[in-house]
């Protein structure tokens, strides 16, 4: 597992004062590993404990990470749509989303599309780890939605 999370650190470029969004529902996969992202690159977490869809809409300031991951949330909100937008708009323009859910939840091509016709650019589904799909996407400055 070790070397799963190198390579999902890998994932991460280098930013000064980086700053990471993370929901997660319990999964606590990738935690320690953004602890050492964080760590290196003297950044901030904000840490969201997914709860339900409500926990999940945060207010963020428009353009506020470099990176939003999310940790098994998406299969538990009835608007994944919604959900989406709102991290786009929370994330900096050519930032990145990271996105964990379980392979057993069978609904990668749902998230694909949805995460396209959100505006993410480069979607991409990487085998990382075994019970979960990791799906990468970029936000594009004046690509789609501008934010």
């Amino acid at each position: 597992m070790s070397k799963k999370l190198e390579l999902f650190k890998e994932l991460f470029a280098d930013y000064p004062n980086i700053a990471i969004l993370h929901v997660d529902n319990s999964l606590d996969l990738v935690t320690n590993t953004l602890e050492q992202v964080r760590e290196k690159n003297d950044g901030n977490i904000k840490y969201i404990k997914f709860e339900d869809e409500t926990s999940a809409r945060l207010r963020a300031t428009a353009r506020e990470y470099e990176y939003v991951i999310l940790g098994d949330i998406l299969s538990y909100c009835p608007n994944k749509d919604k959900i989406l937008k709102l991290m786009y708009k929370a994330i900096e323009n050519s930032g990145n989303i990271i996105i964990l859910e379980k392979k057993t939840n069978d609904n990668i091509y749902e998230l694909l599309e949805l995460i396209e016709n959100t505006g993410f650019q480069a979607v991409n589904n990487i085998d990382l780890f075994d019970e979960y799909n990791t799906i990468t996407a970029k936000k594009m400055h004046h690509w789609d939605n501008g934010l």
